[in-house]
């Protein structure tokens, strides 16, 4: 008579755990992967939209040779938020030229902060008019 021991068997079950456990940390890693990249597109929009805000308020001290203290932007196309902020620093005059020192600061936020997919980035100009 022979006896089947089952060792087959339970090299096969090994074989099948190891590769599932490997099937999962690859669909993990591959998830991680995916959502780094679309916070490093979303950070270098969040970036450009910022600077978006600098140049409008930049535009507005040209303009009028004043600014507004805070402003909300909506930017067309843009699902980011963007808050300018532009403070007087102080004049001087130089000769006969008066100079005005402006701060600009543009801040874009993209979702609520604490969520998943929340980007913020803040740039600050001093502007000389």
């Amino acid at each position: 008579m022979n006896k089947q021991r089952g060792m087959t068997l339970v090299g096969a079950i090994f074989i099948l755990v190891i590769i599932g456990l490997l099937g999962q940390f690859l669909v993990n890693i591959s998830s991680t992967q995916r959502q780094t990249s679309l916070l490093a597109i979303q950070s270098a929009r969040a970036y450009q939209a910022a600077n978006a805000g600098i140049e409008w308020g930049i535009a507005q001290i040209v303009l009028n040779d004043t600014c507004s203290a805070s402003t909300l932007l909506t930017l067309p196309g843009s699902t980011f938020d963007v808050t300018v902020i532009c403070d007087h620093q102080g004049s001087y005059t130089e000769d006969i030229t008066v100079t005005h020192i402006y701060q600009l600061t543009s801040k874009s936020e993209y979702n609520l902060f604490g969520s998943a997919d929340y980007v913020s980035r803040t740039i600050t100009a001093t502007i000389q008019q």
